[in-house]
């Protein structure tokens, strides 16, 4: 499979009478964003506005937060499943605006956590978003909406707008093109060590008024059975975001670090045969099936000689990888667990909260319950106003124009990152 990333350095963003790029500038017509956007009759209004690094800032209410892209030369063929008709993605042109990204606020919501994200001050130092040229879309539903489906409308809505806003760079110039191809029959990668990916992608856990989230092609994944992917399918919209900010959203999908890590060490060190995508359970004999068929598709289907596990936010997801592992490594796949500490307090032995003796690689990514205070004092509010509640586990009242406030990092857009692109550790000191 061959996929072809054509990468448009976008630097600048500002509100124009035409939508298009030019010269590294994204000029938007907000009217005709809005047409875009407002084809979902069960979304009322949007606000659309543009914030800037070094902008005094505070975006709140995140839920989401998106990499404008578009597939080239093919129809109805973004993001299968939830923009586009069913298709299988990875192949192909896609372009993307490199340097900048929408974030997707939900001001209505009852959700207790929610995402923030800082264009200036400290908590901007710790995350790469702010360095972006944000396109921020506040939603606010019709009488027609309900909470949880309106969570997966105004998602659908931002990818629609992003697809609307990559397309208009048609003609600007690229200015590099990545280019993502391996099969596991590859000449190249023959004789090199057969490795693979199991990518936790989601666990029921978060399932927010007993919902889960549609992420894979558009369906929800609470208790799927291990899926095998071509790492094409996940960074090309195959994965979308969660609809809460956990340590990672769909821009972390559409990048994700460990994918394309591996893709470019396939034929040249190791040979990347493929992703096994799985979800975190919630009972025993769940867990006990998918790690033995995780176990069993890495050793007798895929025929891998490695695997590296990732996990995703929370506690729970700890037993899953600990079993998988276990089950991978007597099955004779040696294995890596790419794992976050659970709490902020202890040793990292205790927080790892598995000490199984098969387990013996195990990556520290940082730590997502990290609580952080900083000191901020925004000039403008998008998503939400100075009056908005910022979550706090200390059960502290604070709120958005509070000048300081603390919170787990995993709360705050873009600083931690379970598919890897952040770097982060945790020390004990």
């Amino acid at each position: 499979m061959r996929l072809e990333m054509e990468n448009v350095k976008i630097t600048d963003i500002q509100e124009a009478d035409k939508t298009h790029v030019e010269n590294g500038v994204l000029y938007i017509n907000k009217k005709e964003l809005e047409e875009v956007i407002l084809e979902d009759e069960k979304i009322a209004s949007v606000e659309i506005n543009f914030a800037k690094p070094g902008q005094n800032v505070r975006i709140l209410n995140v839920q989401d937060v998106q990499e404008p892209r578009c597939k080239v030369g093919v129809e109805n063929a973004d993001y299968p499943g939830v923009v586009g008709n069913f298709c299988i993605a990875g192949q192909g042109k896609t372009r993307r605006l490199e340097g900048a990204a929408i974030v997707v606020s939900n001001p209505t919501t009852r959700r207790v956590e929610n995402g923030l994200l800082d264009m200036n001050g400290e908590s901007a130092q710790i995350t790469p978003y702010s360095k972006k040229c944000i396109v921020s879309l506040t939603y606010y539903p019709s009488e027609l909406a309900e909470e949880r489906p309106f969570e997966e409308n105004i998602k659908r809505a931002s990818l629609r707008a992003g697809v609307f806003l990559a397309r208009a760079a048609e003609g600007a110039p690229v200015d590099s093109v990545d280019v993502y191809e391996s099969s596991p029959l590859d000449e190249k990668a023959q004789g090199l060590p057969r490795i693979g990916l199991v990518l936790q992608a989601y666990t029921p856990q978060f399932d927010y008024m007993a919902v889960p989230d549609k992420i894979i092609y558009g369906t929800a994944i609470s208790g799927m059975l291990p899926t095998v992917l071509h790492p094409n399918e996940v960074i090309d919209g195959g994965l979308v975001g969660w609809n809460a900010m956990k340590a990672i959203d769909t821009l972390s999908f559409q990048n994700h670090a460990m994918v394309r890590e591996m893709l470019s060490r396939h034929g040249k060190e190791i040979n990347f045969v493929g992703v096994i995508c799985v979800t975190a359970n919630t009972m025993l004999d769940l867990r006990m099936r998918c790690s033995s068929m995780v176990a069993g598709i890495a050793k007798h289907v895929l025929c891998l000689d490695g695997v590296v596990v990732e996990k995703i936010l929370g506690g729970m997801p700890h037993a899953d990888i600990s079993t998988m592992g276990v089950a991978l490594e007597r099955a004779g796949v040696k294995t890596a667990t790419f794992t976050t500490p659970l709490t902020s307090a202890g040793t990292l032995g205790d927080t790892i909260l598995y000490n199984d003796k098969e387990l013996d690689l195990i990556i520290n990514a940082g730590n997502p319950f990290e609580k952080t205070t900083f000191k901020f004092k925004a000039d403008t509010f998008y998503g939400g106003t100075a009056e908005t509640k910022i979550y706090s586990s200390e059960q502290v009242p604070q709120f958005a124009g509070d000048e300081q406030i603390r919170v787990e990092q995993y709360l705050i857009a873009g600083c931690q990152d379970h598919c890897g692109s952040r770097n982060v550790i945790t020390k004990e000191f």
